[in-house]
Order: structure tokens, then C-alpha cells, then sequence
């Protein structure tokens, strides 16, 4: 499998809940249905955390961790390329203007590695 992440800001002056809401009830139907050969769309909706040895953020620096899986690295450059045109930009530009800060969206890929936890040694890369 080939992964990438989308970390996303709200809005200023849109609230935490009403980001999640309006990016669950609309925008990720929307961003299924413009990307093809999509096999995974998971959303990470980040909550402040602290207890004593990790201090509580009044904010984090994102809202959100979209992930977003298939099959491999060309399925994820096609669907890149779809998602690209004209048409489909304009439209997914336009329901982020809604509830985003378009200009906080940072994009990556991923290459992930797992831990042994019987044995604390890397057992190298994984899907």
C-alpha cells in the first residue's frame, strides 16, 4: 500500500466541532468521490492531550490528519493527477474555502516502520 497525509487547520473563527462536523457530514464525501483508485480515507481529528508529563496545548497546530491509502505509488500519482484537473480543483477548492485555512494544508507521503515489541528491535518498513 502507498500512503500519504493531509494535516489541515479550521478556518479562523470556525470552532473544533463544526470543523469536524461540516468535513465528515460533506467535504469527505467529496473528496471520495474526486480521487480514483482511493482504497483508504481516514481522518484523524487531533484533541489536545496533558497529563502532567506532556503539556496540554490550548491549540494544536492542525485540526486534522487525513490519510489517504492505495494500492501503490501509481495508483496514488493517477489519482493526484484527477484530483489536479481543472474541474475537480475548482470544486474542491471551493467547499474548503467553507471550513479550512487552505494555506495551513501541508502533504506528504509515508513510508512506515514498525517496532517489535517482544524483542523493542525494528522489523523495517511496512504497509
Amino acid at each position: 500500500m502507498f500512503k500519504a497525509i493531509v494535516m489541515i487547520k479550521r478556518k479562523p473563527g470556525t470552532s473544533h466541532e463544526d470543523f469536524v462536523k461540516y468535513y465528515e457530514e460533506f467535504h469527505s464525501a467529496l473528496g471520495a468521490s474526486k480521487v480514483p483508485n482511493l482504497k483508504k480515507y481516514i481522518r484523524h481529528h487531533i484533541e489536545p492531550y496533558g497529563d502532567g508529563t506532556y503539556t496540554l496545548e490550548t491549540e494544536a497546530p492542525y485540526d486534522v490528519i487525513t490519510e489517504i491509502w492505495f494500492d501503490d505509488e501509481e495508483d496514488f500519482k493517477q489519482g493526484m493527477a484527477h484530483l489536479s484537473e481543472p474541474s475537480a480543483a475548482a470544486e474542491i477548492a471551493e467547499d474548503e474555502l467553507k471550513f479550512m485555512d487552505r494555506g495551513s494544508i501541508r502533504f506528504y507521503t509515508m513510508q512506515n516502520y514498525e517496532t517489535d515489541l517482544t524483542t523493542g528491535k525494528s522489523i523495517g518498513q511496512v504497509d
